[in-house]
């Protein structure tokens, strides 16, 4: 059976800074930090020749560094840390998930999920002034354990230094844990103490009902789901799941470029000073994921199972004695109080469309080559899959192409293809721009 870690080798490709191998579709994603015409690489740095023999889906998004790089960046380590949005610099008692905090040693980051029960302080590196039951807050070990560097007990401050915060008065709790980061891991986490008195369960800006649950298992199901952010810099964002399983190259700054595995990759929702932020997915309110990392088009973040499990702790829907229904599992987080009758708890209300017996066309990705320039006409590639053999049809900013789904494309029990497209970008796009794409199958006449 092929796995992601199979195809980890291409990590040491010129430019490659993540992997994602989806068994169930047979498609290899590579994640680079810009795309090179093939004339510019040597054979060992060409994906695409070093994977022929594979039989496999090859797919190339571009982080939109513009540059050569090692690995994403570990996002409370880029310089310089963009100002803060809006009060989130403030100083917030009781701390609210999605505020400005950090070791008091470093720059700039975010308070993450709380309250996380610790269920076996022999995982990890934890304090010895730590028992099994304490509550703690969670964010990155980059953020409060300083990439490893830190001692147990250091002090963490809300805000954080680079927005005003400072020892002794802005102090929230020392260091208490965290799990090492290095080659392999399957996280970027650790844990400061935690005084309820002083704590918020509630996620700045955020509905005072989430999380519903903790998302434990079944992240395969994420994919192409949207999820949102709370964070420090860009405050609530949303994003969609692109890989869920990737293996990634990281830069810790001073600590070097490590490779994390088991990590969800979504767009862009980040910036400096995110790490930390709590992920949630968007129609349940399920607690998902940890970030701690990005580039300007992608995201990435730990399995929030995978953080439980390496720590050594439990997140709660909310604090122990508040009259709710304690821990969150994988559906609505169940009743209040005493009462044990089910709490129908609306998160969606939709129209969907149901096809009588047609073949339906859907859009997995969309990914622009090389650097866009305002008023440029770019080519961008548009990855479709449908449901049967025919003639499909796209349009992009009024343009419409139309291209054929036949037995060589059937992947999966479907029909995928790459579709070539050209857009305009506009004058102005800022960080991102918008274009709306169109498709279905084109009926015989």
């Amino acid at each position: 059976m092929t796995h992601t870690q199979d195809f980890e080798d291409l990590l040491d490709c010129k430019n490659v800074l993540g992997v994602e191998y989806e068994e169930e579709t047979n498609t290899l994603t590579v994640f680079v930090s810009q795309k090179l015409p093939e004339s510019e690489l040597a054979d060992e740095d060409n994906v695409e020749k070093r994977v022929a023999d594979a039989d496999v889906e090859l797919k190339v998004e571009d982080a939109g560094y513009g540059d050569e790089r090692e690995g994403f960046d570990a996002l409370s380590l880029v310089e310089p840390i963009p100002e803060a949005d809006k009060d989130r610099k403030d100083r917030h008692r009781p701390v609210v998930g999605g505020v400005s905090e950090i070791n008091a040693k470093s720059t700039a980051a975010t308070a993450g999920p709380y309250p996380a029960r610790v269920t076996d302080a022999s995982k990890a590196n934890w304090s010895d002034a730590v028992s099994n039951g304490d509550l703690v807050r969670l964010s990155n070990n980059h953020v409060y354990a300083r990439v490893n560097k830190a001692q147990l007990g250091e002090p963490i401050v809300q805000p954080s230094p680079r927005d005003g915060g400072g020892l002794p008065d802005d102090k929230t709790g020392e260091l208490r844990g965290y799990v090492t980061v290095e080659d392999g891991s399957l996280v970027d986490v650790a844990a400061r103490s935690a005084d309820p008195e002083r704590e918020s369960p509630e996620y700045h800006e955020l509905d005072d009902s989430w999380p519903t649950g903790v998302r434990r298992e079944g992240y395969r199901s994420l994919k192409g789901e949207t999820v949102t952010k709370t964070g420090r810099t860009t405050g609530v964002t949303q994003s969609q799941v692109r890989a869920v399983g990737a293996s990634v190259r990281v830069n810790f700054g001073e600590a070097g470029t490590l490779t994390l595995r088991d990590q969800i990759i979504a767009g862009a929702m980040s910036k400096g000073g995110d790490s930390g932020s709590p992920v949630f997915h968007d129609s349940s309110g399920e607690l998902v994921g940890l970030l701690f990392a990005g580039s300007k088009r992608q995201t990435i973040f730990n399995k929030i199972g995978n953080v439980e499990s390496e720590l050594g702790v439990e997140l709660l829907t909310e604090e122990p004695g508040g009259g709710g229904g304690g821990v969150g599992g994988g559906g609505d987080g169940g009743g209040k109080g005493g009462d044990t009758s089910p709490t129908y708890r609306e998160t969606f209300d939709t129209t969907v469309t149901v096809s009588m017996n047609s073949p339906e066309l859907s859009l997995e990705s969309f990914s622009v080559r090389g650097s866009p320039s305002p008023g440029a006409a770019v080519d961008a590639t548009a990855a479709v899959s449908g449901t049967a053999p025919g003639t499909g049809w796209l349009e992009v900013q009024g343009t419409r192409t139309t291209f054929e789904l036949t037995e060589k494309h059937a992947r999966g029990g479907k029909y995928r293809r790459d579709v070539a497209v050209t857009l305009t970008v506009p004058e102005s796009p800022g960080d991102s721009f918008e274009v709306r794409v169109e498709g279905g199958y084109v009926d015989s006449a």
